[in-house]
């Protein structure tokens, strides 16, 4: 299956990419915007920003905005469903 060009880029997204200014919240690495900014498409496909939940869903977390944060594929897969809370 191929992978979207660009992340979906809804209000939530935009808040969080604005308030990480485009860096992952857990490596502070800079995330590409969309596939064309990396050199080719296996990059993309761990580099790419995904939405990660600070506490996870399966620990109690909710979808509200101050429980998100965008991260890299590779850095969410990473963290699984840890919580440090």
């Amino acid at each position: 299956m191929a992978q979207a060009q660009r992340p979906r880029e809804d209000t939530q997204f935009l808040e969080l990419w604005a308030a990480q200014a485009g860096q992952c919240a857990l490596c502070g690495e800079p995330m590409p915007r969309h596939r064309r900014a990396v050199a080719h498409s296996t990059l993309w496909k761990e580099w790419r920003p995904t939405l990660d939940h600070v506490r996870p869903r399966s620990k109690g977390g909710t979808d509200a905005l101050d429980n998100l944060q965008l991260v890299h594929r590779r850095c969410n897969r990473r963290k699984g469903n840890r919580w440090s809370g």
